[in-house]
């Protein structure tokens, strides 16, 4: 892959101004450093789906397609992270991209389902700043949950942790489970808990969730999609890890 320029991190505040002068003004500069800044995340996404495509480039382009719509949507009186509303959209282009060019064959009735959910997915997305569950799918193409299941897992080969995550309905996550920890919060917990001695009480699995939640203020969906287990389970991982520090720190 050719070179890509990356911008530094902007905080939310600057990203938040930019997003707002460029949806108000339309100020392609604003829109560029927003995109340059946010390149590292459609790169770290690609990862995903380096064993389901040799192409690239075209998966990054269409990356930057997501990275783009989620720039002309997002919402920012909803006060949300930026990349929790712009990554199901990278992944849903990159995710499109794959399904297209896969050499497994789908049936066009089943393909074409597959399509509209994602369709649904991406506007119910842009209403709601987040993703619906399979009942809302449901309700709202008025097709029975079970059709919209098999046609989610025609293209199971590229489906991500995240997305099997925030459609179930048996776990659904709440806004706190697919948003990062703010700052204040982080600041808290790095002010009052001696982690430094309390993780021996913690194995190796406890303290890496803790570590990524507290410290780097991965979500849970996240840290789910990186140890390839459900959200659920990080999400006890975390309450027992959290149990035990609080016993070793009283």
């Amino acid at each position: 892959m050719s070179t890509i320029p990356i911008q530094k991190t902007l905080s939310k505040e600057e990203l938040y101004t930019l997003i707002q002068n460029y949806q108000k003004n339309h100020d392609q500069k604003s829109k560029e450093m927003i995109i340059l800044s946010n390149t590292k995340l459609v790169l770290s996404l690609m990862k995903r789906f380096y064993q389901k495509s040799n192409h690239y480039e075209d998966l990054f382009q269409v990356g930057i397609v997501g990275l783009i719509k989620a720039v002309d949507h997002f919402d920012t009186n909803y006060q949300l992270q930026f990349s929790t509303y712009a990554v199901p959209l990278i992944i849903g282009e990159m995710k499109r991209y794959l399904r297209d060019n896969t050499q497994v064959k789908i049936s066009r009735p089943i393909k074409d389902l597959a399509y509209a959910i994602l369709k649904e997915k991406e506007k119910y997305l842009n209403q709601y700043q987040r993703e619906p569950t399979i009942q809302e799918l449901s309700q709202n193409l008025n097709i029975e949950k079970q059709n919209i299941i098999e046609a989610m897992q025609s293209t199971q080969s590229i489906a991500s942790f995240q997305d099997v995550v925030g459609n179930d309905n048996q776990n659904e996550l709440s806004l706190s489970d697919i948003v990062s920890l703010d700052p204040e919060t982080l600041k808290h917990y790095h002010d009052h808990l001696d982690l430094k001695n309390a993780f021996d009480c913690l194995n190796q699995r406890e303290k890496k969730v803790i570590q990524e939640r507290y410290y780097q203020g991965y979500s849970q969906c996240e840290i789910a999609d990186e140890l390839f287990v459900s959200q659920a389970q990080i999400s006890r991982i975390e309450k027992k890890a959290l149990e035990k520090l609080h016993k070793k720190l009283v």
